[in-house]
């Protein structure tokens, strides 16, 4: 699949070709770079929440929401670091099968 900028059939530009593999050292770099950049939200946020960044387990679960919350976004900050814990176990175990 080839993706384009916008423009006439005679000015466009590609964009990317996802018809070619990613080779292993690319990817080993995008996630590096993202695995960084995760940890980095991840220790902020816990930082705001009083969190210990240290003691978040891997399998960490955000509390549930209380029955009364008016919004429904009281737990927010923690639902998004357990997202970000899960996908950044992802990417980790992504980059370690990478080897």
């Amino acid at each position: 699949m080839v993706f384009f900028i916008s423009g006439t059939n005679s000015q466009r530009t590609q964009l990317m070709d996802f018809s070619k593999p990613i080779p292993d050292a690319t990817k080993k770099t995008i996630l590096t770079k993202v695995i960084g950049e995760m940890e980095q939200e991840i220790y902020e946020l816990c930082l705001r929440q009083g969190i210990d960044v240290s003691a978040l387990e891997a399998d960490y679960t955000a509390p549930a929401e209380p029955a009364d919350s008016p919004t429904g976004k009281i737990r927010e900050p923690e639902r998004r670091i357990q997202f970000l814990n899960e996908r950044l176990t992802k990417a980790k175990s992504d980059l370690t099968a990478l080897g």
